[in-house]
């Protein structure tokens, strides 16, 4: 277990977490006027803030130590399946705490969207590696920002998931769907060799 907690360089996860929780509080319920090429909708400056947990997850999950996890008696699949859940956890409490603390209710999406960001670099990571993973996050909100809506209202595509409002029931099971099938892919190795 200390070594697990040494490779997995938990500062640095923590430090990430510290900076979404700071973003989340500072963008509230903060919208910009972003580039888009479905509206001139604008877009709720805390859709970032997933970003941060999901780099430092990404970071923290690629810092390994193969021969000797493989090697060792530890369930290190399931450290790293519980570290995913309790990144997610600690991200979905912020955000609903800054939604309540700070009365912003759009910032309680930051938690849906570390969920499903999550997931999508999880199942990234499976397919395609840890370098991969680590932008699918970034990209995927990118492109959300510039197709994710659809006319001159702006109203967000369903598929988007981020773009959609808080109460949104269906984002959420989304969400919780790609999470859990990312998390159950986590402890496999990735379909691609990583270089190096």
């Amino acid at each position: 277990m200390d070594m697990w907690l040494r490779t997995r360089r938990l500062p640095v996860l923590a430090a990430a977490l510290a900076a979404y929780a700071t973003l989340t509080a500072a963008a509230g319920d903060t919208v910009v006027d972003l580039p888009s090429l479905g509206s001139d909708a604008a877009r709720p400056l805390v859709l970032f803030a997933p970003i941060l947990a999901c780099i430092g997850l990404t970071f923290s999950l690629s810092s390994r130590l193969p021969a000797a996890e493989a090697s060792g008696s530890r369930p290190v699949a399931r450290f790293d399946q519980a570290l995913v859940l309790a990144t997610v956890l600690t991200a979905a409490a912020v955000a609903y705490a800054v939604a309540v603390l700070l009365d912003a209710h759009i910032a309680s999406t930051a938690g849906r969207n570390t969920a499903f960001l999550a997931g999508l670099m999880l199942c990234v990571r499976r397919i395609a590696g840890h370098q991969v993973a680590a932008i699918a996050p970034v990209a995927w909100v990118i492109t959300m920002m510039l197709i994710g809506n659809t006319g001159s209202n702006g109203q967000p595509h369903p598929w988007s998931v981020i773009l959609l409002p808080p109460d949104h029931v269906p984002a959420a099971l989304a969400a919780t769907a790609l999470l859990a099938l990312g998390t159950a892919l986590a402890p496999a190795a990735p379909m691609l060799r990583d270089a190096g």
